[in-house]
């Protein structure tokens, strides 16, 4: 069975699309850290200037107005991470294309050897 059919790439193209995903996802795991640990900390962060936040007697406050800041850099890959959701979309229709268009073929060959049988041949 072909890619085409299956509506599933081969694997140096999954392989490949796996890479890009994470490519451009990214930059967002440092700003996702740096929110969370802001939110669970109630620390104040902000681009104006860093604001001492004591955790267990460390002052954490430079730590996450770096990870923050990250969201900077994340606005020039928000078309890719958009692009790469749109591909993902477009390849799981395709694949749940593939799977109806498989499974309507079984039923076809189930009906037709049903009738050939009932025919007596």
């Amino acid at each position: 069975m072909s890619a085409l059919e299956t509506g599933r790439p081969d694997r140096s193209r999954r392989r490949l699309r796996v890479i890009l995903m994470v490519v451009a996802w990214l930059p967002a795991l440092p700003f996702a850290a740096g929110a969370a640990l802001t939110s669970l900390t109630g620390c104040q962060v902000n681009e104006a200037n860093t604001y001492p936040c004591p955790v267990a007697g460390h002052d954490i406050g430079e730590l996450l107005y770096g990870l923050m800041m990250t969201g900077w850099v994340l606005i020039a890959f928000l078309p890719f991470m958009a692009l790469t959701l749109l591909l993902a979309a477009v390849q799981g229709l395709l694949m749940l294309v593939g799977a109806l268009r498989r499974r309507g073929e079984t039923r076809h060959k189930t009906h037709d050897r049903a009738r050939h049988d009932l025919r007596g041949g």
